[in-house]
């Protein structure tokens, strides 16, 4: 079976280990509730897929859903992949911290970036934040870098709500950044997204597109984007085939949902060192 080595150009290397989530976020952007019943791949595959990976130090493997701590096997998982493997999590901190402080080593999640290892989604109405400030006090005693983030909705009482709780935050030592609202409020259409039309269109066109992830999902099979991922459609390999490698990331595919793009896909963002302008993926001939 061969490596997987990413080039310099490929941002994110990402393993969606379960789309099932513990919160019900009215606004969030992936239906987690109808992805939840995808198949799993089992612990051992995933141990084998990720010790395929040789991965740069500014590179990381981050661990995505839902979920990912949802996973039957995600402490084995932690704990068994080759120690060259440093990670990240995204989480909403629904989970025992002390079972977590107990079961991860420390440096799996330690290395050296503009941010966090682990970055925490506080969700109003769905996670506490009280309870999140508590289990990050701990996490960080224990050693372990994270921070929470906050959407910052359009809505003008949730949005003070969220500039409120990172003042509290910051006011305490905890890293608390802000992210940029994606998607459609009030009839009103926000991010800031490189392709014209590309997001909640109401035509859908053709074109060619390209990422610069490697993007898969909780069955093992890879992804050009993320809106093929959460919609389970078109997988351009499996991350445990013996021939997949880095070179196909950079293959054009066609493609005909453009218009449907996810936002997260076509949003203008940081990058892995956190500067300002990259964005997943490359579209062209975009059709009329």
């Amino acid at each position: 079976m061969n490596t997987i080595i990413p080039k310099e150009h490929h941002n994110y290397v990402a393993y969606f280990l379960t789309l099932a989530c513990n919160l019900a976020c009215p606004y969030c952007i992936n239906r987690h509730d109808v992805l939840a019943a995808r198949r799993l791949m089992s612990v051992d595959d995933w141990i084998t897929a990720a010790n395929r990976l040789v991965l740069r130090q500014d590179l990381p493997l981050t661990l995505q859903g839902g979920e990912p701590t949802l996973h039957p096997g995600f402490y084995r998982f932690v704990n068994e992949v080759k120690p060259e493997i440093k990670m990240d999590l995204m989480t909403n901190l629904m989970f025992d911290v002390d079972a977590f402080i107990r079961n991860v080593p420390l440096w799996r999640f330690t290395r050296e970036a503009p941010y966090a290892a682990i970055r925490v989604s506080y969700h109003p109405g769905q996670n506490d934040i009280n309870d999140l400030i508590a289990k990050t006090v701990k996490l960080q005693q224990a050693g372990f870098r994270i921070g929470l983030y906050g959407i910052e909705h359009p809505d003008a009482e949730l949005r003070g709500h969220i500039l409120e709780c990172q003042e509290r935050c910051l006011a305490l030592g905890l890293d608390f950044r802000l992210k940029e609202f994606l998607g459609d409020h009030d009839g009103v259409m926000y991010g800031t997204f490189k392709y014209d039309d590309s997001v909640s269109s109401q035509t859908v066109k053709q074109c060619e597109c390209r990422t610069s992830e490697i993007l898969v999902d909780p069955a093992g099979n890879v992804f050009k984007c993320h809106a093929d991922l959460y919609g389970g459609r078109n997988p351009v390999a499996h991350i445990l085939d013996a021939d997949f490698n880095a070179d196909s990331i950079d293959e054009f595919r066609g493609c005909s949902h453009y218009g449907t793009c996810n936002p997260c896909d076509v949003k203008v963002k940081t990058n892995r060192f956190q500067i300002f302008g990259h964005t997943s993926v490359e579209i062209r001939d975009i059709g009329e």
